[in-house]
């Protein structure tokens, strides 16, 4: 079972949990805390980071409801058995993969849709999602005049798969030295072999009373070598030291000649490293 959390007291990040027995989740308002109060913190899955989303809430796996996973990647791809969450304030979709690596969930996360222009029609507020028999997705929405401003008002919006996504990154997996990252589409192979086309760098935040928290430790990262696949559909990165416990960031350029390349950013919550 997972579940997410929004940033606030003991919470530096939006977070997806792994939700576990015996294990304390959650925000805890500030004021709920009472006098020495130190609740020990459970690690999430995911830290997702904050103000890069503000209110990720309701969550759903892609997945077709009674069907098989022959059956999920015929309806969504590469993004099969991802989870999609509900970005309430920023007006958008993000999507999330998982991995285990000795026992501990991690994986990454990813925009799943653009954030709006003003004048761009768009989600009006997603809070909910989920799958249909047939694949499809539903999007649960409201907009309140308490916290986002305008009317109260809501709506459930269908989102089908047309086609294949655009270029871009589909999932990042640790791997041990560094990372693999899988694309939607072949891309350029000569392009993704140029270290230059890749900003990697990685932080982390220290859990406190306090509502949220501050960059930890920040460092970019300098990349040992870049090793596309023979099929243009990965790479994969080495780099001198991974850090356990720190979130990495990553923002690729281009790397498919006239074409958007979507998404070109992911935050990996790397828990565990996998040994060689």
């Amino acid at each position: 079972m997972f579940a997410t959390d929004n940033q606030g007291n003991y919470n530096p990040f939006n977070e997806l949990n792994h939700l576990q027995p015996g294990k304390r989740y959650g925000f805890i308002n500030s004021l709920e805390t009472k006098h020495g109060l130190k609740p020990a913190p459970t690690a999430p899955a995911i830290d997702i980071p904050h103000p890069w989303t503000r209110s990720v809430n309701g969550l759903c796996f892609l997945h077709v409801p009674g069907e098989g996973e022959a059956a999920a990647r015929e309806r969504f791809g590469a993004f099969a058995g991802h989870l999609v969450g509900c970005e309430y304030d920023t007006r958008r979709l993000v999507r999330m993969s998982l991995e285990q690596v000795d026992g501990q969930y991690q994986g990454a996360v990813y925009p799943m849709s653009r954030e709006p222009a003003p004048s761009d029609e768009t989600l009006e507020g997603p809070v909910s999602c989920a799958v249909s028999p047939v694949g499809d997705l539903y999007i649960g929405n409201l907009r309140d005049s308490g916290w986002g401003a305008g009317s109260n008002t809501g709506s459930i919006v269908r989102l089908r798969r047309q086609g294949d996504p655009p270029p871009g990154i589909a999932e990042v997996r640790t791997r041990p030295g560094g990372f693999t990252i899988a694309f939607t589409q072949p891309i350029d192979r000569s392009r993704a072999s140029d270290a230059a086309n890749y900003a990697v760098s990685s932080y982390r935040r220290i859990s406190t009373p306090a509502y949220g928290g501050e960059d930890v430790d920040r460092r970019i990262e300098s990349i040992k070598l870049v090793r596309v696949a023979d099929d243009g559909r990965s790479v994969d990165i080495d780099l001198p030291e991974l850090r356990e416990g720190f979130v990495y960031e990553f923002h690729l350029r281009e790397l498919t000649p006239g074409d958007t390349f979507f998404p070109a950013e992911a935050y990996y919550t790397l828990r565990k490293q996998r040994s060689g």
